[in-house]
C-alpha cells in the first residue's frame, strides 16, 4: 500500500450457543481458489471467520481466486472477487506486493488482510454484516520517498544437495545457482549462473553356481553440468517488448563443452501485459548465433562449429473460475538447413468438469531433428544403463493425468491439527 495506512475489518466472535447461530449459519459462502501459488487455507479459516469457506465453486457465493506474477525479488498478488448466485455480476479486483524479505508468516498475513477488505462488501449484504465492525489506524504523517539504495536489483544465492544409500547403491547430488534480478517498468534484467554434479556407485554382487555370493564389482557414474543465462528486455508499449537473451552451457551428458547461445527476440502479448495474472497470450520471435565446442567429436565429425538459428514460440496461460490451464509451443532451425529443427509442445492444466470432479494434467512433446552434439562412436552398454552419455533420438515425450473427486459436507470453517504432526520416517 502506498500509505501506513491500514484497514481493518473483524467479525465480533460467536458463541455456537446464542441466537447468532442463525446469523453464521446464512454468511457470506467463499470458495478460495489459488491455481498457481500455495494458499495456507487452514490460516485463513482460522483468521477470516465471518464468512462461511465452501470446498465447492458450486456451493459459492464468491469465489476468490489468487494469482501471481514474479516482481524484483517479490511477487505481486492478484486477487479477483467473483460473485456468484444473488452477487452475479459483482466482482472485484485487489492486488498486494510481496518483498523479497517477506517471510512466509508476513505474505499469509498481508493476504489476510487484503481477504478482509475485498470480502467485506460482500458480507455486508448478509445478515453477518450488522456484526461487522472497522478500525483505522491513521498515519503518522505523508509518506517519505523511498530511497532503494540497491535500484531494484535482488541478488540470490543457493546450494542444494541430497542424499541417498544402501549396500549396494549409493546417490549424491550437489547444486548450486546465484542470481541476479533488476524488475522496473520499462527495463526487466535477469542474470543466473547454475552448476550440479550427480554421482551414483553401485556396488554389483558376484554370486557363484550355487547362489553364494563370492565378490563384488564396483561402478560409479558421474554426470557434471554447468550454465548461466542473461535476459535483458524493454517494454515497448502495452503490448509489445524487445530484448535480447543470451546463455553459457557445458554438460558431460550431452558432450557440450561449452555452448553459447546469443540473439535478439521481440514479443507481442496479444493481451495486455497487465491482465497476465488472469490471461496471456504471446508470440515471441528470436534470432540467434550459436557457438559449439564439443568435448568429443560429433557424428557429423565436429569438434566446434558456429551456427545461426531462429524461433518462433506461442504461448497461453489462462486462470478462471473453472480452472486454469496452458498451452505452448515453439519451433526452431538452424539457418543453414531447414530439415535441422525442433518442435516443443507442452500443455498443463487444472480443469473442474463438474461439482466435486476436477481433471488434472500436464505433457510435453519434443520432436527433434537438430542433435548436433552426439558424440561420434555411439556409447558403451555401461553409459547407456547409467544414462551417461547423449544418445541420438527423434522425439522425447512426459505426461501425468489424473482425477479428483471430493465430496460430503459443502462448509470447510473447521481447522483441528491433532495427530496431523510426526514423521521422520523413510522406508
Amino acid at each position: 500500500m502506498n500509505t501506513a495506512a491500514w484497514l481493518f475489518i473483524a467479525a465480533i466472535a460467536q458463541n455456537p450457543t446464542d441466537t447468532t447461530r442463525a446469523a453464521q449459519d446464512s454468511a457470506l459462502r467463499v470458495f478460495l481458489d489459488c491455481p498457481n501459488t500455495s494458499c495456507d487455507f487452514d490460516y485463513y479459516r482460522t483468521e477470516i471467520t465471518f464468512v462461511n469457506w465452501v470446498r465447492e465453486r458450486q456451493d459459492a457465493q464468491v469465489h476468490l481466486l489468487i494469482t501471481t506474477q514474479p516482481t524484483g525479488g517479490g511477487r505481486e498478488f492478484t486477487l479477483t472477487f467473483l460473485g456468484l448466485e444473488r452477487f452475479t455480476g459483482v466482482e472485484d479486483t485487489l492486488r498486494h506486493l510481496s518483498q523479497a524479505s517477506d517471510t512466509d508468516d508476513d505474505v499469509r498475513k498481508s493476504l489476510a488482510r487484503t481477504m478482509r477488505l475485498g470480502l467485506v462488501r460482500f458480507a455486508a449484504r448478509t445478515p453477518v454484516g450488522q456484526r461487522l465492525e472497522i478500525s483505522y489506524n491513521a498515519p503518522a504523517g505523508a509518506a517519505a520517498p523511498v530511497h532503494d539504495r540497491w535500484n531494484n536489483w535482488v541478488f540470490s544465492l543457493g546450494m542444494n544437495s541430497n542424499f541417498f544409500g544402501e549396500r549396494t547403491y549409493k546417490f549424491r547430488y550437489i547444486s548450486g545457482r546465484v542470481s541476479a534480478d533488476r524488475i522496473a517498468e520499462r527495463w526487466k534484467i535477469r542474470l543466473s549462473a547454475n552448476q550440479s554434479y550427480n554421482q551414483s556407485d553401485y556396488t554389483i554382487p558376484i554370486f557363484d553356481s550355487t547362489g553364494t555370493e563370492v565378490g563384488e564389482t564396483n561402478v560409479t557414474s558421474i554426470t557434471r553440468s554447468n550454465g548461466g543465462n542473461v535476459l535483458v528486455v524493454r517494454s515497448i508499449g502495452r503490448q509489445w517488448s524487445a530484448g535480447i537473451k543470451a546463455s553459457a552451457f557445458s554438460s558431460t551428458y550431452s558432450n557440450q563443452d561449452l555452448s553459447l547461445t546469443v540473439g535478439p527476440a521481440i514479443e507481442f502479448d496479444v493481451f495486455p501485459y497487465s491482465q497476465s495474472t488472469r490471461k496471456l497470450l504471446t508470440v515471441r520471435y528470436g534470432l540467434n548465433l550459436v557457438t559449439f565446442d564439443y568435448r568429443d567429436s560429433t557424428i557429423f565429425n565436429k569438434v566446434a562449429e558456429t551456427l545461426g538459428s531462429q524461433s518462433l514460440s506461442v504461448a497461453l496461460d489462462v486462470k478462471q473460475p473453472w480452472g486454469s490451464a496452458g498451452v505452448s509451443v515453439e519451433g526452431s532451425h538452424y539457418l543453414h538447413d531447414f530439415n535441422e529443427n525442433l518442435l516443443q509442445m507442452f500443455g498443463n492444466g487444472s480443469v473442474r468438469l463438474f461439482k466435486g470432479l476436477s481433471f488434472d494434467f500436464f505433457g510435453g512433446l519434443d520432436l527433434i531433428h537438430n542433435q548436433r552434439a552426439i558424440r561420434k562412436g555411439g556409447a558403451t552398454e555401461q553409459e547407456i544403463l547409467l544414462r551417461r552419455r547423449q544418445l541420438a533420438t527423434s522425439y522425447l515425450y512426459q505426461g501425468f493425468v489424473g482425477l479428483r473427486y471430493q465430496f460430503g459436507s459443502k462448509y470447510a470453517n473447521v481447522v483441528n491439527p491433532r495427530f496431523e504432526g510426526g514423521g521422520g520416517f523413510f522406508n
